[in-house]
């Protein structure tokens, strides 16, 4: 994941991505985690985890993803 860590969308606030959990059709916001090496959110209604790595090298610019 290549993104900008230091700005979540609009450039306020704690960097985020939205994530489509189609396990239960929700959207949620992952955040950083505390060491700052991977997105991290779950699924609000069967408590699914999902791990975004982080990484300087490669990944993608898009702040929007889907999962299953």
């Amino acid at each position: 994941m290549s993104l900008d860590s230091s700005q979540s969308p609009g450039g306020k606030g704690k960097p985020f991505l939205g994530i489509h959990l189609k396990c239960c059709n929700v959207y949620v916001r992952a955040y950083v985690n505390a060491s700052n090496d991977a997105y991290v959110a779950k699924c609000p209604r069967c408590a699914v985890p999902v791990r975004i790595k982080i990484s300087k090298e490669g990944g993608s610019n898009s702040q929007f993803f889907e999962a299953n």
